[in-house]
């Protein structure tokens, strides 16, 4: 698994070894490092960590429990496939709390909250930045997030975030950002004017045709299955 420079600062922090080997799976497996089916070995992974064993089982327990792997008795451990049941039991979640969190958000919001998202999206726009597009649009929805003020729901669904990421990633790249930007824009823009209703008619139509794009990502790549992945 190739390591990105945050990856190795994380690693080298002071944080627990287990939430520093939690934080990179969960990173390689939502920008796709890790694609679906991808068998996970405790110990090659280790080796490319620098740890022992025991933080990578302890980390992969949690990734099981959040859904973003599955343990085969017997056969290892393989990044999970979402099927089209996963995505819309994963984006009906999502539209729930995100919503809650728009509603307490969007009166909170600041104007300096408002100026960097607006600097986000006119990054966006930039053709020159559409490798960093992703992580830009994960900053954009961060801050939203963030107003509502409530930790354990921006938890919550940064995980859902990052469970669909890797789908999220494949049609953003092959079917183009307009239609995502144009939502973003609006939304924007709805925000500014404290217009709740609004906002919440945008984050619906933006976050219910996110999920039909990436029910056929998942319904397309279903014939690779995890199963075919291990020996």
């Amino acid at each position: 698994m190739a390591l990105t420079e945050q990856d190795k600062e994380l690693i080298g922090s002071i944080v627990s070894r287990k939430d520093a080997v939690l934080s990179v799976l969960r990173g390689a497996i939502a920008d796709g490092r890790l694609a679906p089916g991808a068998r996970l070995e405790p110990d090659r992974i280790a080796a490319d960590l620098g740890c022992s064993r025991m933080p990578v089982r302890e980390a992969l327990k949690v990734l099981e429990a959040e859904g973003f792997v599955t343990c085969y008795p017997f056969r290892g451990t393989a990044v999970s496939h979402l099927d089209a049941a996963d995505v819309e039991e994963l984006f009906a979640m999502r539209l729930a709390l995100e919503d809650l969190a728009l509603t307490r958000a969007i009166s909170a919001l600041t104007a300096d909250d408002l100026r960097r998202m607006r600097g986000i999206l006119l990054r966006m726009d930039d053709p020159d930045e559409r490798p960093r597009w992703r992580d830009l649009n994960q900053q954009f929805h961060a801050i939203l997030n963030g107003a509502c003020g409530w930790p354990r729901l921006i938890g919550q669904i940064d995980l859902l975030r990052q469970n669909v990421d890797r789908y999220v990633r494949i049609w953003v790249d092959t079917e183009g950002y307009d239609t995502p930007q144009r939502q973003h824009w609006e939304l924007l823009q709805a925000c500014e004017a404290r217009d709740l209703p609004r906002a919440r008619a945008v984050l619906d139509a933006h976050l219910r045709g996110t999920a039909e794009r990436v029910r056929a990502v998942a319904e397309q790549g279903a014939a690779d299955t995890v199963l075919r992945a291990l020996p």
